[in-house]
């Protein structure tokens, strides 16, 4: 029979308490214990040093759009005290942020945007608040993707955030005609019995300008102003083509089309309405969201009438 040290007994009765002291271990770590900071939260921090970013994007208009972003006491219980912060816009950190994620947003102008005050206070009781900002889009280019960057400059006696104290608000505009919509039709090419319309297809209309939209095809070469057609078989599209209409804000009429790459284009195409079409917007009962449009245009080559649309754009969504 095998003899067992007392030293191997020993060890291994202490290894089994040690096991089972851990197993029974409950303890967490004691996030009481932790000070508040304030912050500007969002889901989760950029980590590339400069800055986080959330989008915004509003539909232009004479009013000015109301828009917010959240001030927030970041601690396991709310404060017993009224929390005075303070904030700013950090034009500094657009630059900083361009060229870090290698982008090219204008500063939000100073006639963009409207604060009622540097300074909000959360409430004692309470965990965050609406910091309340008025953006002005009648100032502003619609053709324009703008930057504005709120930062807490005092916290009240508290620590700001290092990692969430400065948001980036990353501003597009958008008239009441931009969307995405499913388009139906015809396309009559003058010039080639290979190409024909490709429907249906979901296009978007964006924005140009307070009241005229650009037609986008996220499938014509990889995603550009343009629009897909059918080429036998297969599926192709006019290069250096897309229509850009003017639509009359009243009656939702469009009153003219002329082609997004210029009028003429380098390869000398332009766009024309036909005046033959309803070439109107229906609207929502409230006149704020497109229901459908009825249009027909056509594609000038060289000076001649070439290409024949005749669409119905059914609207399914924002952009």
């Amino acid at each position: 029979m095998k003899k067992i040290s007392l030293y191997t007994f020993i060890s291994g009765m202490a290894l089994i308490s040690c096991l089972a002291s851990c197993l029974k271990d409950n303890t967490q770590p004691d996030f009481t214990q932790n000070k508040p900071v304030i912050e500007l939260p969002i889901g989760s921090s950029a980590g590339n040093g400069g800055g986080n970013s959330i989008a915004a994007s509003f539909t232009v208009g004479t009013t000015p759009s109301d828009y917010f972003v959240w001030v927030n006491y970041a601690a396991p219980n709310a404060p017993s005290q009224d929390v005075v912060v303070t904030l700013a816009v950090d034009t500094a950190a657009v630059t900083k942020f361009n060229q870090v994620n290698s982008t090219t947003y204008s500063q939000l102008p100073a006639n963009g945007y409207t604060l009622t005050s540097n300074k909000i206070t959360i409430p004692k009781g309470t965990n965050k608040v609406k910091f309340p900002i008025k953006i002005n889009t009648i100032n502003l280019d619609p053709t324009k993707t703008y930057a504005l960057p709120i930062s807490i400059v005092d916290g009240g006696g508290f620590t700001v955030s290092g990692n969430f104290g400065l948001l980036i608000s990353i501003i597009t505009l958008k008239n009441k005609w931009d969307g995405v919509y499913t388009v139906t039709g015809s396309m009559l090419d003058n010039t080639s019995t290979t190409l024909s319309g490709s429907y249906p297809r979901t296009l978007k209309f964006v924005t140009q300008g307070t009241n005229s939209v650009a037609v986008y095809d996220d499938n014509a070469n990889g995603g550009s102003y343009g629009h897909t057609i059918a080429s036998g078989t297969g599926t192709s599209y006019y290069g250096s083509f897309s229509p850009l209409f003017t639509i009359d804000p009243t009656t939702n009429i469009i009153t003219s089309a002329v082609n997004y790459y210029g009028q003429p284009s380098a390869n000398g195409r332009s766009a024309r309405l036909d005046a033959t079409g309803e070439n109107k917007f229906t609207m929502s009962a409230d006149g704020t969201t497109p229901v459908s449009l009825k249009v027909k245009y056509i594609m000038v080559q060289a000076g001649a009438d070439r290409s024949f649309f005749d669409e119905t754009w059914t609207y399914t969504g924002s952009r």
